[in-house]
């Protein structure tokens, strides 16, 4: 009886300790944010954590959460910050004579579909555009351009460097989100 007893106590003192230490860590996140000292987050999870922070830890996905936890799984939804309106909608505007594989306004990507010339069927390109910035700023887009060549039954890359190309589609990108920054004012 005595052993029942003494591992009766036990148990409840490790468990009354495991939410002290629940709630400390709690309280340190709280204070240190991502950046506690105490966490020891791999690259990944601290780009989360930040990301996380950075939205203020909120969801758009209540009725999702309650029942995960209905369910008895924990279920963290995690947003990016939101990409700069000026230079999405200049990306959008320097792509919109062509056909859009992808245009993902919370992650910042734009993606045409395969842009083929009208006399040469064995040549196509796509442009790639990505806003890396929540603020108009001129590092805050990036450009790629590729294109491939038809090779019998393969389409293969190009190798061809397209700088001047990707440089004039980011200056035009920054060049309409300037004037709409304008115009809204």
């Amino acid at each position: 009886m005595l052993k029942t007893f003494s591992l009766l106590l036990a148990f409840i003192f490790i468990y009354s300790c495991s939410n002290n230490h629940e709630s400390n860590m709690a309280k340190l996140d709280k204070t240190f944010g991502c950046k506690d000292p105490h966490k020891n987050l791999s690259k990944r999870k601290m780009r989360d954590c930040l990301a996380k922070q950075r939205a203020g830890g909120e969801s758009l996905f209540d009725l999702t959460d309650d029942f995960n936890k209905l369910i008895g799984q924990d279920s963290t939804v995690i947003y990016q910050n939101s990409v700069n309106p000026y230079l999405w909608n200049a990306g959008l505007e320097v792509t919109k004579t062509y056909p859009l594989k992808i245009a993902d306004n919370q992650g910042g990507f734009i993606e045409t579909e395969w842009i083929r010339e009208t006399n040469n069927e064995n040549h196509r390109c796509l442009i790639k555009i990505q806003i890396t910035s929540p603020e108009l700023i001129t590092t805050g887009v990036k450009s790629n351009f590729l294109c491939e060549v038809k090779q019998g039954n393969e389409w293969l890359s190009d190798g061809k460097e397209y700088a001047q190309e990707e440089k004039q589609i980011t200056l035009k990108i920054l060049d309409i989100a300037g004037n709409l920054a304008k115009t809204s004012l």
